[in-house]
């Protein structure tokens, strides 16, 4: 009997336990929000959540299909190793840009008392944070992080910030593949005029759920030290309160503006986006020049 190692997510409802397993099964758990037909291997294996925990070590297909027919099926391979489970989780959605989820699973190391954690994301340069402190950006990979339970947090410009807690354990490297889901960002329209009796037209826009980015800097030279934003896929960046990815968001700045550069703290500079007002924005996203 092997007690298999239990991935722990925030968004599951797992419990700590020690299942039975014979010689080197593997499990697997899959989740999805909504509810869809699970396939491994292209043969129907229920509706999630799906909990299997007798399949043998080796790689597998899985594929989620929503019910909802407006939505899109998610279909990927995964590795399951010998005495451990391994975890799927998706949110399904109606274009690839808006799904996301995570696959956690273990592999052994040599070093019986060490724990390593392994990262790749989509898309690649997401920030990371391990229990609110800096852990720098995707791939990444931490030899000395502590066994027991730990809470990631994964941002990125124009994407939707992304929090999983998991078991890291003793002899064993966690390993997590996250995708991130785009934030919708409002296009604004072309104005229509609207007539009013006694002034001239006024234009109207529609809402959405972000609102237009206000210009933060003018063209003219900034003089060093200054940073340049850098954010030529999405075209801008938000500015935040603190050096830290969970602090409040002040403003958005656009793609290629200059601010004046005021100090550097764990991946973060500090500029001044308007006269005498500071923000910290993410320093894997903007150029110093100094």
């Amino acid at each position: 009997m092997k007690r298999i190692l239990l991935i722990i997510p925030i968004t599951l409802l797992l419990s700590a336990c020690s299942l039975p397993f014979i010689g080197k099964r593997a499990g697997i758990q899959v989740t999805s929000d909504p509810q869809g037909t699970i396939q491994i291997n292209q043969e129907s294996s229920g509706l999630s959540p799906l909990n299997k925990s007798d399949l043998k070590a080796g790689e597998y297909s899985i594929k989620i299909i929503p019910q909802d027919p407006t939505l899109q099926s998610w279909e990927s391979r995964v590795t399951l190793v010998g005495g451990t489970m391994t975890v799927v989780d998706r949110h399904l959605a109606v274009n690839p840009t808006q799904s996301h989820g995570f696959t956690l699973y273990f592999t052994k190391i040599n070093r019986k008392e060490a724990s390593e954690i392994s990262i790749t994301s989509l898309p690649n340069s997401v920030s990371v944070l391990i229990d609110g402190q800096p852990a720098g950006f995707t791939p990444t990979f931490n030899s000395s992080i502590t066994s027991g339970s730990h809470t990631i947090t994964f941002t990125a410009p124009g994407y939707q910030e992304k929090v999983i807690t998991a078991n890291v354990e003793a002899g064993h490297q966690l390993n997590i593949d996250v995708q991130l889901a785009a934030q919708s960002i409002e296009i604004p329209l072309d104005p229509a005029p609207t007539a009013t009796p006694s002034a001239s037209p006024t234009p109207t826009t529609k809402s959405g759920t972000i609102t237009p980015l206000p210009p933060q800097a003018t063209t003219s030279a900034v003089p060093k030290p200054y940073v340049e934003i850098n954010s030529p896929e999405i075209g801008w960046l938000r500015v935040r309160e603190d050096a830290s990815a969970s602090s409040s968001e002040i403003v958005k700045v656009n793609h290629g503006d200059k601010f004046p550069y005021i100090k550097t703290q764990s991946g973060w500079y500090q500029i001044e986006y308007e006269t005498d007002t500071n923000g910290w924005i993410s320093a894997a996203y903007a150029k110093l020049f100094e």
